[in-house]
């Protein structure tokens, strides 16, 4: 039952917060890089259309960055769950 646990429940877990936490540092620097273009864009044109392109990339990288978050968060929480289960199994 343990190493069942541990299979299939705490390393999925970890590789989820590994993988998804990685996603969520590299779309944080995108987002960064993105949002200052929007800024630019803000200060030096009075052109709706590339303000809208400039708007609509930032907030695709916010939505995106939001969703890689999510799954670190659940990824961990699937892993701590598995690790309680893990610890708390006691062989009698």
């Amino acid at each position: 039952m343990r190493n069942a646990l541990f299979l299939l429940v705490i390393i999925p877990g970890v590789a989820g917060v590994v993988i998804f936490g990685n996603a969520t540092l590299t779309d944080w620097q995108q987002l960064k890089i993105d949002y200052r273009a929007y800024e630019d864009v803000l200060r030096s044109t009075d052109d709706l259309s590339a303000l809208f392109k400039a708007e609509a990339a930032q907030n695709i990288q916010r939505i995106n960055l939001f969703a890689d978050g999510v799954w670190t968060l659940l990824s961990g929480i699937l892993g701590a769950i598995g690790l309680h289960g893990w610890l708390s199994n006691t062989k009698s």
